[in-house]
């Protein structure tokens, strides 16, 4: 006998969708209690990744489990499908799902669809799939985390080749580009301690940015801050190339679009954000970056019973009439707003425009450095640091798995380990030397 709840499905496990789903539950708990509503979220992984902890998780100071929350612990009312959506059929209002294991297919009903898919790094720059690193889907994250300790193994076996191993470009000038240049030189420098044949080594990073600045979206109001990063990475010694972008990577380095070379051991982009057309979504209105439009209650317009938010989708600012900026705090402001309207109209309550105005923007630029804006304010240094801390925790989606993350910060802190980096004891006692190093330098 066919069920005759009303079928809601969460394509994607990240910010939109778990924010969409604690507003669902929050909203429709008795319904979906009594199996009135039912939730579906199809999603390939079966955690969410907090992506704000990236740029620790890849230097080791938070363990990989810490930054990820099993999306059953965290959407437990939902039923959880680990796959991959293929098409829609919005005139049926189904979704075709391949199934990651056995490549089974299902056809899926819906009453209400989320389009909260996301976006994925782009591999439009020459070489960059074969000889680029990136750090947003969870196999190039690995590959990327798994590369950079082995590198300074390598460089710590072949003195000779030493400076030219520990020679880094990171392509991108946001905050992800700099947080991770940061972070990168703190890091290597902690790696390349463990070994004295590198101890008279300085590790080399260049941040390469095509505008004229670092922090582009910080520039017209909050320069005190770009001033700041600025100052940070110079004393790091990180060598910003402005104007200037990646235009094909080789195994020893990138072609930039200025005509040079930079020799590099590693290239990390931080650039080119690409969609997923679903098949099926053809013909729903898009901007020039791909982006799916939506109306102010976050429906793709012509279709009532289609929402969307994220990254994925143009969801415009009500203040400014322009897109919301592709980030968390909006993937999950679009997530809670857009789940109380889908439980209203399951309702049949008036729906509710998007209204959020924003809180702020943050960057770490290394341990107990760091810039925060926060309603217009400006703050630099630990105090920025500490805010982002504090606001990073308070938006992890699992109570537990921030807890445990916590824990990793308080054995930084008082035993001066990174847990998430992967050593024998002797070269983690190194480690915690250098860490001690690096943190008294900071202050």
């Amino acid at each position: 006998m066919q069920s005759t709840a009303t079928k809601i499905i969460l394509l994607g496990g990240g910010y939109v969708s778990v924010w969409a789903y604690r507003s669902l539950a929050k909203q429709l708990r008795t319904q979906l209690r009594n199996g009135q509503v039912e939730i579906t979220v199809i999603c390939p992984n079966t955690h969410h990744a907090f992506h704000g902890w990236t740029a620790e998780t890849l230097t080791g100071i938070l363990q990989e489990q810490n930054q990820v929350s099993p999306l059953a612990d965290i959407m437990p009312y939902a039923q959880h499908i680990q796959g991959q959506a293929i098409a829609v059929d919005l005139k049926t209002k189904t979704v075709k799902v391949k199934m990651t294991a056995g490549l089974v297919e299902k056809q899926l009903p819906y009453d209400h669809l989320l389009l909260g898919i996301g976006s994925f790094d782009s591999e439009n720059i020459d070489g960059i799939s074969q000889y680029g690193y990136q750090i947003k889907a969870h196999q190039a994250f690995q590959r990327t985390k798994e590369a950079i300790p082995a590198l300074v193994w390598q460089a710590a076996q072949a003195a000779s080749e030493a400076q030219e191993l520990l020679t880094f470009t990171v392509a991108g000038g946001g905050f992800t580009g700099v947080e991770i240049a940061c972070n990168l030189v703190e890091y290597v420098t902690i790696l390349k301690n463990m070994y004295p044949s590198l101890h008279q080594i300085q590790p080399r990073v260049r941040l390469v940015h095509r505008g004229e600045r670092v922090l582009p979206v910080l520039q017209a109001d909050y320069n005190y801050l770009v001033k700041y990063a600025e100052k940070i990475m110079s004393q790091y010694g990180i060598d910003v190339i402005n104007n200037t972008g990646l235009t094909r990577l080789t195994s020893e380095g990138a072609f930039l679009s200025n005509g040079s070379f930079l020799p590099s051991s590693m290239v990390i982009s931080t650039v080119g954000q690409s969609r997923f057309q679903l098949p099926g979504t053809e013909r729903m209105t898009r901007d020039s970056v791909e982006r799916i439009y939506t109306n102010r209650y976050q429906q793709i317009p012509g279709y009532t019973d289609v929402w969307g938010g994220g990254d994925a989708c143009n969801v415009t600012h009500h203040q400014t009439g322009e897109a919301c900026p592709a980030n968390a705090l909006w993937a999950i402001k679009h997530g809670e707003y857009v789940g109380r309207n889908i439980a209203r109209a399951i309702q049949g309550k008036a729906l509710k425009p998007f209204t959020y105005r924003g809180l702020g923007q943050s960057a770490s630029l290394g341990m107990g450095k760091g810039i925060t804006e926060l309603y217009g304010l400006q703050f630099t240094g630990v105090i920025a640091w500490l805010m982002r801390w504090f606001f990073f925790n308070y938006f992890m989606p699992s109570r537990r798995v921030m807890l445990r993350g916590i824990g990793d910060w308080l054995s930084l802190t008082f035993t001066r380990r990174r847990k998430g980096l992967i050593t024998t004891s002797g070269e983690q006692e190194s480690a915690s030397n250098s860490v001690s190093y690096v943190i008294a330098s900071s202050r």
